[in-house]
């Protein structure tokens, strides 16, 4: 299992956080958000901090919301070529729909995603979705919801392989979720103190 951590925190307004993610970096997916996606131009102080990250080992996904599949095609294009100057190998695509008719959306952005050569694309609807999203080869992400009922078990739908974005996890048991994301078989997991998954940057290194 991959730890995902999460970063939207501007490189000279939290270094420390940056430190530490640099000090974790062998075997982390840091998930980058600048602005609710890479902003609108390139930031040359993120580009110098992830570049950082990238050599100390970590890999990086760059965010984009799909806003359950209403944004237009070419704004979300336009944010994966912005992404695209970073130093990222992948895409989270957040607000992912759920249901067959609505794949299109989502198709297209995996599709244009992969056109650029991004390679690690996780798409993320926080539930189990119809099985025909199975088929665009990205990796779902069919929990997101909070650690105490997350410990209790996930919902029909959920697969080996898959990923999990755990919030509300007490900072003493978030090794402890990570081990219950391993168990589980989860392709990669998040695990955050704070209440939501969404601008969190928080970061707890542990052993993968």
């Amino acid at each position: 299992m991959t730890p995902l951590l999460t970063l939207s925190a501007h490189p000279q307004l939290n270094p420390e956080l940056w430190a530490t993610i640099e000090a974790a970096g062998v075997g982390a997916t840091v998930l980058l958000n600048i602005d609710a996606g890479p902003g609108s131009g390139l930031d040359p102080t993120w580009t110098a901090a992830t570049t950082r990250l990238v050599r100390a080992g970590a890999g990086l996904l760059g965010y984009v919301d799909l806003a359950f599949g209403a944004r237009p095609a070419e704004q979300v294009r336009a944010e994966l070529g912005r992404w695209a100057g970073y130093p990222v190998r992948g895409v989270f695509f957040d607000q992912a729909p759920t249901s067959p008719y609505s794949i299109g959306p989502v198709a297209v952005a995996v599709r244009a995603a992969r056109r650029i050569g991004f390679d690690t694309l996780l798409v993320n609807p926080g539930r189990p979705t119809d099985s025909i999203y199975r088929g665009l080869g990205a990796v779902l992400c069919t929990y997101e919801g909070p650690w105490d009922r997350y410990r209790h078990g996930t919902e029909s739908g959920v697969r080996p392989g898959d990923a999990h974005l755990v919030h509300s996890v007490p900072l003493d048991q978030i090794a402890a979720c990570h081990e219950l994301m391993r168990g589980r078989g989860a392709r990669f997991g998040l695990a955050t103190h704070e209440a939501s998954i969404h601008g969190a940057s928080t970061v707890v290194p542990v052993p993968v």
